[in-house]
Formats: C-alpha cells, structure tokens, sequence
C-alpha cells in the first residue's frame, strides 16, 4: 500500500459468513504465497490492462495499488465520551497505546495520523505496514490475556468483534473498548470515520477525511455513470481448502460496489439474501456477463481455470469469455478512505472487459 502525506437492515448471515471468511483465509494463506509465482504469469493488474487488446485474465486488483491517504494528525483533545455501537459509553482519555480489531477500522485510524499509536490488531487485518504489529486474536476471536499484556489505551473494533466474554473482561480490566457499527454501504462510511475522528480527540482532521473521501467517491460515482455499461456481475465467495462456494445478493458489500462501478449485482437482481449457496441452477439463472472473486479465493480452487471448472459457470456468459475480477481480501470490504479509488478501478475493469468482449 502507498502512503500520501496531507492529503438499510443488514442480512442475518453476514456475521456467519465473515466468521466463516476468516477462517478459511487464515487456513490457505501459506499456500496462497506458495502459489504466488505460478499465477504471477496469467494475472496482471487492472490498470496495466487498458491499452492491451487481449487483457491477461483474471484482472487483479491489488491492495498495494492504492494509495491511503494521510491527515496531518491536529493536536488530539482528550477526555472524549463517546457511544459504542454496543451501547456502551466509552471515555478516552489517552491514545497513546491502540490495538485495531480489523482493516477497515486501521485505515481509518492511519489515514487520521495514529499509524505510530498502533500497538496490537488481530489476525484479519493484514494492511502490509502493519505486518509487525502483534497479533491478539485467532480470527475475529481476541485473546484477552493477548491484549492486556500490551497494556493498550484504546481497542477499537465493530459489532463483529469478539467474544462477548473477552470483551466484558476487557472492560472489567479498565480498558476503553470502542465497537463501531459494521458497514456494508457507501452511505455508512461517513458516520465511522465521524466516529473514530471524535473517538481519538481529532475531529477536525476526521472532517478533512471525511471531505475527501467524499469528493473521491462522489467523483467516482460520476465516472461510472457516465460510461453507462452496466454489465451482469457476480460477486462468488469461495473457499476451495473449506468448499465453501456462495453466491453474493443483496447486503453482501459486493452489491453495493457493484451498483457503484456501473453494474448490475445478478444475486440482487435474482432477489437472493446476501449470501446464497452456489448452485448450478443459481448460477445460470443469474447468467453474469462478469464475476468478481477474492484474490485468496480464487487461488484456493486452483485459479481462473479452476473457478470456471466449478458446476454451472462454465455455462454462463463470463466463462465464455473469461471475465473474471479479482480484488484483494483487504480491499473490497473496506469502506474507507480507499473506496473511490476502488470504485473506478471496477469501473474500468467492467468497461475492459466489456469492450473486449464484443
């Protein structure tokens, strides 16, 4: 990852589901590495694609392409009490010592200037600059005993955070526990960088993150409408090492990223819950001109070849064609800083892949 200085209801299965996503990532991520330089010859980057007459496929879109931008951090005004998503009343009173509980929220709390506050995270946040920080979790399941030897000031997590039990000891202990809300639309981004902003006494600069990650989003909105394609677009979690094969619907997050960048999100579409098991019926039904994928996904059935080899999409329009995405775990459910970004490079990715298969 690059680095610039001064710059409705949910469905029910999603928390399952990103249990579910943890735990296989964790499980296949040393074979992922593995497999790095025997996929390395049939992916390339969406943005190196434009200019090639025949795009290499799949088209990756990678963490490390995107630039996070960073707030000159304001002098932070501290005590702040604030209410956790948990209904919680939470006073901070220092910021010194800070554990993150998932990537989404350490983008968030980097981008406001608090990279050298970090202390701890858990195993699922995996931003690259982070890698030496040690871990307090297995999963999304924090290890009390793990944060309290950090001596932390602040642990910020979402309503995913967990267990109940570690979290009441935690308090018990005397240490801040800030829940956010999960965010799974455009729309809820601004209330969590609003909140982390207030939470670390820096709410100046969380309106300065807020602004520009707006400007970012609402011009990427603008881009995407004016190309006006609006291919079929399926968004499959899978998990070979677990088989775990679903098909994404309304509230998965890939929708609305999806409607975003000018498609047209076929579990929605076919009025599927967010997340539905991949059925050869299900996937014809939804006939997607494109499929998008998590990169450790699709390296755990065996690549592009693999995933195509999976029943029922060798019959749909994408396989045809081979109009496969794949954006990185870390990436596609972050709702931050990054999404604008994001947002256009799907765009050009659809607009790619479209164009090239006419």
């Amino acid at each position: 990852m690059k680095i610039i200085k001064d710059s409705g209801p949910k469905q029910a299965g999603i928390r399952s589901l990103f249990g579910l996503i943890i735990v296989a990532s964790l499980a296949i991520t040393a074979a992922a590495c593995a497999d790095t330089n025997s996929t390395s010859n049939t992916t390339t980057s969406a943005s190196e694609v434009d200019s090639s007459p025949e795009p290499v496929r799949p088209l990756v879109i990678a963490a490390a392409d995107f630039e996070l931008p960073i707030i000159v951090k304001s002098q932070s005004k501290l005590p702040v009490t604030v209410k956790s998503a948990d209904d919680q009343t939470v006073t901070i009173t220092d910021t010194s010592r800070i554990i993150v509980l998932n990537d989404a929220i350490a983008e968030i709390v980097i981008s406001l200037g608090f990279l050298k506050n970090i202390i701890g995270r858990d195993a699922t946040t995996t931003l690259e600059m982070l890698k030496p920080i040690p871990k307090v979790s297995s999963g999304h399941d924090v290890s009390a005993e793990s944060v309290l030897a950090l001596s932390p000031t602040l642990v910020i997590g979402d309503t995913r955070s967990g267990p109940p039990e570690a979290m009441q000891q935690l308090r018990g202990a005397g240490v801040p526990i800030l829940l956010t809300p999960e965010v799974w639309q455009l729309s809820e981004i601004a209330p969590r960088i609003t909140l982390l902003a207030e939470a670390l006494g820096v709410a100046a600069s969380g309106k300065k993150l807020l602004e520009e990650t707006q400007a970012k989003i609402d011009q990427a909105l603008n881009q995407a409408t004016v190309n006006k394609i609006n291919p079929r677009v399926a968004f499959l979690y899978v998990r070979g090492t677990a088989s775990v094969f679903l098909l994404g619907g309304q509230g998965s997050g890939a929708d609305e990223m999806i409607r975003a960048a000018g498609g047209i999100d076929v579990g929605t579409d076919l009025g599927l819950a967010s997340f539905t098991p991949l059925t050869t019926e299900a996937i014809v039904k939804a006939n997607p001109d494109i499929i998008i994928v998590l990169t450790l996904g699709l390296k755990s059935v065996g690549g592009i070849d693999g995933l195509l080899a999976l029943p029922g999409i060798a019959q749909t329009p994408a396989a045809k064609t081979r109009a496969v995405i794949a954006v990185d775990d870390d990436l596609l459910f972050s709702f931050g800083p990054r999404t604008g970004s994001l947002i256009v490079n799907l765009a050009k990715s659809f607009d790619t892949l479209m164009t090239a298969n006419k």
